[in-house]
């Protein structure tokens, strides 16, 4: 009971401060139309707590369960969590350990050079995709090749970004992504022509994604168009 009352007045407090804000505030000025709209938004933002409550409780067992052991595979597993929850910088150190470990893994070489690509390292991302490439181009999809031209467009290395892309193309088709990295790769060595219709095309391949693949194409295709019109 004192939690049902606390949420309807959280609610109340939502609808109000909304209330005041420009364009939309009309809508919560409405009495049944903004009290379940606010009603909405509080729950959505719960729902939303709550997941990432969760989430961080169940890394933080994970933590200490991997952290309990230390070993090659714990500590690759635990730089995969740090990667997964954004913390790349963190996650250095225990990838390397586990790629120093086990160099026959291909994942520990691919998740180090996510981490270090993260953090920020594109030169070291590069060569650790590079490693990855060597050890399996197949691994994810050949992911490696596109993470490695993402850093090597970083890195000035345009040439070798668009040569990786190619390579990527050649074996799994062009993509939402790789025909976006292929612009920017194209953009970054001067050929604008290029690079505008590689960008034009990215629309066309996000249409055409399946359907657990639309969401991040669609993105692709967003940031293709601002690269068409920001020139």
């Amino acid at each position: 009971m004192l939690r049902l009352i606390g949420t309807i007045l959280v609610v109340f407090l939502v609808m109000g401060t909304l209330r005041q804000l420009p364009v939309v505030g009309v809508f919560f000025q409405i009495p049944l139309l903004g009290f379940f709209l606010a009603a909405f938004l509080v729950g959505l933002l719960a729902d939303r707590l709550g997941t990432m409550t969760r989430r961080r409780v169940s890394f933080q067992r994970a933590q200490r369960e991997l952290g309990g052991v230390d070993t090659p595979r714990n500590r690759g597993k635990l730089g995969a969590l740090l990667v997964n929850q954004g913390s790349h910088r963190a996650a250095i150190a225990h990838l390397r350990a586990a790629a120093e470990g086990e160099p026959e893994v291909t994942e520990w070489a691919y998740r180090l050079g996510c981490a270090l690509l993260g953090a920020g390292q594109v030169e070291d991302a590069a060569a650790a995709f590079a490693r990855t490439i060597e050890l399996d181009a197949g691994h994810a999809y050949g992911a490696p090749r596109l993470r490695r031209a993402e850093a090597l467009v970083v890195c000035g290395r345009h040439e070798e970004a668009f040569a990786e892309l190619e390579r990527f193309e050649r074996d799994y088709g062009p993509s939402a992504e790789s025909a976006y990295r292929r612009g920017v790769a194209l953009r970054g060595g001067g050929q604008k022509a290029q690079a505008r219709a590689a960008f034009a095309e990215v629309g066309r391949l996000a249409a055409a994604a399946v359907r657990y693949q639309k969401s991040e194409a669609r993105l692709f295709a967003l940031r293709a168009f601002f690269a068409r019109v920001l020139g």
